[in-house]
């Protein structure tokens, strides 16, 4: 991957799941920056010493599943409900929020055209 950056075939390297130890690992042997790592990452699984780990390394985390994974959905979590009640808001766009102001990159996707433009949606309110 390093020489594909190297000559430009690819922009950006990243990784998934590593954990911090594969992390810590690679950066010692890389000659170029890893750009993004991207693990499960929602409000029931979330893992916030790879959250600083990545900040303090300058490497965007990014969220597989961020409405919920291995878990299960959150979106029937009764804490988020009523944060999305209280903002009038949906729930998707809650759990969304959550990891965007935590500057969690998230990857969401859908064929239901509301869905796609709830997803987008997300920059209208703040979560405290």
């Amino acid at each position: 991957m390093e020489d594909l950056k190297t000559i430009g075939v690819v922009k950006a390297i990243g990784l998934s799941d590593y954990n911090i130890t594969n992390l810590q690992d690679t950066l010692e042997v890389a000659t170029q920056p890893i750009d993004l790592h991207q693990v499960e990452w929602n409000p029931s699984v979330h893992d916030e010493a790879m959250l600083d780990f990545c900040k303090k390394n300058g490497i965007q985390l990014q969220a597989w599943s961020p409405l919920g994974g291995s878990k299960g959905s959150v979106l029937s979590e009764p804490a988020i409900a009523k944060a999305a009640k209280a903002h009038g808001v949906s729930v998707a766009q809650v759990t969304l929020r959550w990891s965007l102001q935590r500057g969690v990159a998230v990857v969401v996707g859908t064929a239901n055209p509301d869905h796609a433009k709830g997803d987008i949606e997300l920059f209208g309110f703040e979560l405290s």
